[in-house]
C-alpha cells in the first residue's frame, strides 16, 4: 500500500506541469480566450448591448425613411443625425470591447501568474499563430491545465453562472 502511494505520489510529481526539469512551458491565448467561462460571460454581456445599439440605430433609420416624402432639409438632419449616432455607437462598441477584452486577459494573466509560481515555472510563454513558439516538446503545452484551473476559479467566484 505505501508502495502504491510512494509512486502515485512520484507520478504526480513527475507530471507536474512546470517543475525544476521542465520550468519553461506554454500556454495558447486563443485557447484560454475560446474557452475561458470568464471570456464567454463578457461576450454575452457585450452581445447584449450590442442589440441595444443596433436597435437604436434601427429606429433612427426607420425614422429616416419614414421622412423620404419630406422636405430635403428634414431629410438632411435626420441622416447627419443617423451619421452621428452611428459613429458614435461604433466607437461606444470598440470601447467597451476593449474594455471587455482588457478585463478579460487582466484575469486569464493573473490566473497565469498564480499557476506558475504554485507550479515553479520559471517561464509561461504564449504561443500565437504568428509562430513565436517553432517548437516545443510534448507535455510543455498547459493550456488545458490552466483553462481548466481558470474556469474551475471562476465558477467558484460566479456560482450563478456556472457552466
Amino acid at each position: 500500500m505505501k508502495k502504491n502511494i510512494y509512486i502515485s505520489f512520484l507520478s504526480l510529481l513527475i507530471a507536474s506541469s512546470c517543475n525544476q526539469n521542465n520550468s519553461v512551458s506554454y500556454v495558447n491565448p486563443n485557447k484560454l480566450m475560446q474557452g475561458y467561462h470568464g471570456a464567454t460571460a463578457q461576450h454575452e454581456v457585450f452581445q447584449v448591448k450590442a442589440k441595444v445599439w443596433q436597435q437604436r440605430v434601427d429606429s433612427l433609420s426607420t425614422e429616416l425613411q419614414a421622412l423620404s416624402n419630406s422636405p430635403a432639409a428634414a431629410r438632411t438632419g435626420k441622416e447627419q443625425q443617423l451619421l452621428r449616432y452611428r459613429d458614435a455607437v461604433r466607437q461606444q462598441a470598440q470601447q467597451e470591447n476593449q474594455r471587455l477584452t482588457k478585463a478579460v486577459l487582466d484575469e486569464i494573466n493573473a490566473y497565469i501568474k498564480q499557476y506558475g509560481k504554485e507550479k515553479g515555472c520559471a517561464f509561461i510563454l504564449g504561443a500565437t499563430e504568428t509562430g513565436n513558439i517553432v517548437y516545443a516538446a510534448e507535455g510543455t503545452d498547459i493550456s488545458d491545465d490552466v483553462l481548466k484551473g481558470l474556469n474551475a476559479q471562476y465558477d467558484r467566484q460566479h456560482p450563478a453562472s456556472a457552466h
